[in-house]
């Protein structure tokens, strides 16, 4: 990793030679560990997805970083996942006549059906 040269805003000092710290070092520490953990299942429940659907998804981290100003910064993190949806079967409704769904075509003639044929029977026990 090449070093960097860091200036220090308040006092004017530089610093030569400055090897940034590893993120995965900072990641570790933001909310008390719980972000490592949360996209660690986040992750997990991504690639199980991913696998079910045979589709892509994401997981976002963002950083908002602000100074305030006594040497100090804030990091405040969010964690997105957007998993990718299971394939949902069309469904094919004909309109009757008063412009309501249904399955049935209104052009094509009732078949008899089982239940009528029972219910006939019923009658003429």
């Amino acid at each position: 990793m090449p070093s960097r040269t860091y200036i220090n805003p308040q006092t004017g000092e530089i610093h030569e030679d400055i090897n940034p710290r590893q993120f995965d070092e900072v990641l570790r520490e933001l909310g008390e560990g719980s972000t490592v953990s949360e996209l660690s299942e986040n992750f997990w429940d991504l690639i199980q997805r991913v696998q079910e659907t045979a589709k892509a998804g994401t997981l976002t981290l963002s950083l908002h970083v602000a100074f305030d100003k006594q040497n100090r910064i804030t990091v405040k993190d969010e964690v997105k996942v957007k998993l990718p949806e299971f394939s949902r079967p069309e469904t094919r409704f004909f309109l009757d006549g008063q412009g309501n769904a249904s399955r049935r075509d209104p052009n094509q003639p009732l078949l008899p059906s089982l239940d009528d044929r029972r219910n006939q029977k019923e009658r003429n026990a």
